[in-house]
């Protein structure tokens, strides 16, 4: 049973959720040779402004 964690901005759509886990399972299922039915993907959605790049955050709080 893989399991997948992904790390993305906050504010993506349901939809956009969707596709990028049924890509990630695929992906998986391609590379690893998994079942789909046992295959898991986690999306942790974090704040523009607890994420930092070039040493600064790519966003102030709101």
């Amino acid at each position: 049973m893989p399991l997948a964690q992904l790390y993305i901005g906050k504010g993506r759509s349901y939809e956009e959720k969707e596709q990028l886990i049924q890509a990630v399972t695929q992906a998986l299922v391609n590379t690893l040779g998994s079942n789909p039915d046992s295959t898991w993907v986690v999306i942790n959605e974090i704040p523009r402004s607890e994420w930092g790049v070039g040493g600064k955050p790519l966003a102030r709080p709101a």
